[in-house]
């Protein structure tokens, strides 16, 4: 199967200014759009699409889980998490068996789990494993080839954020190391516009291709990676998962602008913002910072519907959000 590397070196340098202007200012606003400017310009560089070929029996153990608990080996990590405006993570690539896709595991608000990130500074590139539960994540920001399949071997990750499809993001615990209180929104950190970014999530092209033993995932790459937006409670009913529960909720600007009707809401056992969501009924809302993630429920949906009807293999990617953080927890 032939590659296509989506990092062209002159998408780099046509960003790093922007990008550097925005580290050396300090300014939310501006790190926002460097980045955005440089996944535009790599964009430009690389195939606009991204196909994702995950093993069916994957997709249905995962489905309806908030997270994953694997063994994983890092490769490379960060030193230091990244400024907070660009967002705080500390990022780690490495190796899962299980996951069997180029992966990345990130550490929210990093500065404040130091334990944790010492603990992953000791077995890097050592090939010592480390027990690491987490939210579980595919999306596409991130994608470095035309076509990912999940359980092709591959070799070490040469960087601490090498492309890749799929995220452990962000991380619950590390061995016996637990990170909850790192789901928080980050200071002096600028999410995506709920309304420019709910858009362009509800845009996203999406064909499904269905074989045998796996089902084929077409998108596009750059999708924005975050949302700041305020959700409000739609069903009373949650329902609690492994790792979590889930809540279908309404997507709405800033100004109470309703974006999305309904929308599943994904939350981590014994976070700040699943402690908070617990609370509410119906008709309650919540100032949120989320991750966006491929839903596989309904894609998995879409795969047995397909059968009497076609159509569903073409409609827009199906997404859900992760909620990482509510504002009323930010520090």
């Amino acid at each position: 199967m032939t590659r296509h590397s989506s990092q062209h070196p002159s998408a780099f340098a046509a960003a790093a200014l922007v990008l550097l202007m925005g580290a050396l200012s300090g300014c939310a606003f501006l790190a926002r759009e460097a980045t955005r400017a440089f996944m535009n310009v790599n964009e430009m560089f690389s195939a606009k699409d991204i196909e994702i070929q995950i093993n069916k029996s994957f997709l249905e153990k995962y489905k309806d889980r908030v997270s994953i608990t694997t063994t994983f080996t890092v490769d490379q990590a960060m030193q230091n998490p990244s400024a907070r405006i660009f967002d705080g993570d500390l990022h780690m690539s490495g190796q899962a068996s299980e996951i069997g896709l180029p992966a990345v595991a990130e550490i929210a608000n990093g500065a404040s789990a130091k334990r944790a990130a010492d603990l992953v500074h000791s077995v890097e590139g050592r090939g010592k494993p480390l027990k690491i539960s987490g939210v579980w994540r595919i999306w596409a920001e991130h994608a470095a080839r035309a076509t990912e399949e999940q359980g092709t071997p591959l070799p070490a990750a040469k960087s601490n954020n090498p492309g890749h499809v799929f995220e452990i993001h962000p991380i619950t615990r590390i061995n016996n190391i637990d990170t909850l209180d790192t789901f928080r929104p980050i200071e002096g950190y600028m999410p995506g516009g709920a309304g420019s970014t709910f858009e362009m999530y509800e845009k996203a092209e999406c064909t499904l291709t269905v074989k045998p033993n796996t089902v084929s995932i077409v998108t596009r790459k750059g999708l924005y990676n975050d949302v700041e937006f305020l959700m409000e409670i739609t069903d009373a009913r949650q329902i609690v998962a492994p790792g979590g529960r889930f809540v279908i909720a309404s997507a709405m600007d800033m100004k109470g602008k309703l974006l999305v009707k309904r929308l599943r809401m994904v939350f981590a056992s014994g976070t700040p913002p699943e402690k908070a969501v617990r609370l509410l009924k119906r008709g309650d809302r919540l100032h949120v910072y989320g991750l966006p993630r491929m839903d596989f429920a309904e894609v998995s949906r879409r795969v047995r519907g397909s059968r009497t009807d076609p159509t569903l293999l073409t409609k827009p990617l199906p997404y859900e959000i992760i909620i990482q953080g509510s504002y009323k927890d930010a520090k």
